[in-house]
């Protein structure tokens, strides 16, 4: 029984009426009155500790306050994170694409594809700088040469001449010439932006696209395993397997690619691995 009765008066406490009275100190005057229960001043004082609870988490998740707790990264960090991560895809695709273009360009200049073969060679895969390969001319490369300097077979025509093997890609000043032992395997031509190239004799389309060093670039594949490599157009009107006629526009000179400071041409030529001087065979002027 007294445990009983300790409990009933535990309870008649929680509900026993207070009245709490405001008044002016100075007059007595009754100002404000309510009753109360200490059931009621502790139901209050959890909802109140509840909703400040709840707002402190709500301005901690969703402001910036966050970032001054442990934990949690900050909004500059998140954004070097996802540039970084930007840049890294960035890299690896161009890093694919350049030896892609290696492999292309070291295929097509060891002669392992046959100029009826090359519609069917991959996706715009295996091509890239020609610096890594072995350029020393053989013995056969200088016989071809001493033959064609004496020939003139493939030097554009002169007046009364026949009709060339060679046309020039395009015409201009050549602000840098053909220079082996300084790795430069072809001719700069001086151009205003967006003239057009032409192929320089009939052949197959073996590469048009971009590239980090050398901007747009398009190869051809001629008869007699002749290459022409066109570089830096700020445009290409030609795609991979492409057949084209002597003369026709493939692309438009430009100014793309790290390796360049002004719009002009970059324009190779090669015979079976070799770089030949383009000035051998062409006349630019």
């Amino acid at each position: 029984m007294g445990k009983q009765k300790e409990k009933r008066s535990f309870f008649k406490k929680l509900t026993d009426s207070y009245r709490l009275v405001i008044i002016d100190e100075d007059t007595f005057e009754h100002k404000l009155d309510f009753s109360l229960t200490r059931l009621n001043v502790f139901a209050v004082t959890g909802l109140i500790a509840l909703l400040l609870i709840a707002g402190t988490t709500l301005l901690i998740a969703y402001t910036p306050l966050r970032e001054y707790i442990p934990g949690y990264p900050s909004s500059k960090l998140k954004k070097q994170v996802y540039e970084l991560s930007v840049k890294l895809d960035s890299s690896e695709r161009k890093l694919r694409m350049w030896e892609k273009y290696m492999n292309s360009l070291r295929m097509a200049l060891s002669g392992d594809v046959k100029p009826e073969e090359l519609a069917g060679v991959g996706d715009t895969s295996r091509i890239v700088s020609v610096d890594t390969l072995d350029l020393l001319p053989s013995r056969e490369d200088s016989l071809l040469r001493e033959e064609v300097r004496s020939k003139e077979a493939f030097r554009v025509a002169v007046k009364g001449g026949n009709n060339p093997r060679f046309i020039p890609p395009a015409r201009g000043k050549l602000s840098r010439r053909f220079d082996k032992e300084a790795g430069h395997y072809g001719v700069d031509i001086v151009v205003p932006q967006n003239t057009p190239v032409k192929a320089v004799a009939p052949g197959r389309v073996i590469f048009a696209a971009w590239t980090p060093d050398d901007g747009n670039v398009i190869i051809l594949m001629h008869p007699d395993n002749y290459l022409s490599v066109y570089k830096h157009n700020s445009r290409l009107l030609k795609k991979k397997g492409d057949q084209v006629a002597a003369g026709e526009v493939i692309s438009r000179a430009g100014n793309t690619g790290e390796r360049t400071t002004g719009p002009h041409l970059h324009f190779e030529l090669w015979h079976k691995g070799h770089a030949l001087d383009p000035e051998m065979y062409l006349n630019f002027n």
